[in-house]
């Protein structure tokens, strides 16, 4: 037998193992932690979707390293919050939600005080949420830069009235009547905002209305939810 027939090759799957194993261990202080956990999710679910969140993770922690709270990498917390993350990462199809749960990790790491439990709750939000629930909180978030986004489709109004319904249809033309006001209650019974229905008629201010709906909480997990980077 000769020496080439006697070794064994790596298949495609093991190599993007070992790729996404050197990335993360390359990440000061919080390496081991990072590797060791992205390795028993990657042995458990192979996806390209989980890949590339966990080497995008590792390429931002780099370029905030010097940012990193590492007390709180040090902490048995640091550890729950990558074994949380990374769990509901594997288990995620939709790429906002993905993003999301990676900026979630990235503001709690970067925080002067982490908040583990609170962290846990919205994770939990994000995980049990569609993709319309993240995109529509965004869009409450900072209305006018969701506005100017799509080319200032909504403005400073000109009619006499709108509604809640109107200016979102205008922002989300993908959207139907019914995914609208069901997304809006979603996010009304979690207490993000404060407002019950999409329907009502206002005078139209056009995408102004939007502002200033998010309640404390609601405000809070969306800038959990912005990226930091």
């Amino acid at each position: 037998m000769t020496e080439s027939e006697n070794s064994l090759e790596s298949t495609p799957a093991e190599t993007t193992i070992e790729l996404i194993s050197i990335a993360l261990q390359a990440v000061p202080v919080a390496g081991g932690i990072l590797s060791g956990t992205a390795i028993f999710f990657l042995d458990k679910r192979k996806n390209e979707r989980l890949n590339k969140f966990l080497l995008n993770l590792a390429e931002n922690l780099n370029q905030v390293q010097e940012k990193v709270n590492s007390d709180f990498i040090k902490s048995d917390e640091f550890r729950d919050l990558t074994e949380d993350v990374f769990s509901k990462a594997s288990e995620t199809r939709q790429q906002e939600k993905l993003d999301a749960l990676r900026a979630v990790f990235l503001n709690t790491v970067l925080s002067k005080k982490p908040k583990y439990d609170e962290t846990e709750e919205i994770t939990t939000l994000i995980y049990n949420w569609q993709s319309r629930h993240i995109i529509l909180l965004k869009i409450l978030f900072a209305p006018l830069d969701a506005d100017k986004q799509r080319g200032n489709i909504v403005g400073n109004g000109g009619g006499l009235t709108t509604s809640i319904e109107e200016i979102l249809m205008k922002l989300l033309p993908d959207w139907d009547s019914d995914q609208i006001e069901r997304t809006w209650k979603d996010l009304y019974d979690k207490a993000i905002h404060g407002t019950p229905g999409t329907k009502g008629t206002m005078s139209d201010k056009g995408i102004h209305q939007l502002e200033s709906r998010l309640t404390e909480f609601g405000l809070k997990v969306a800038k959990y939810l912005t990226n930091p980077i």
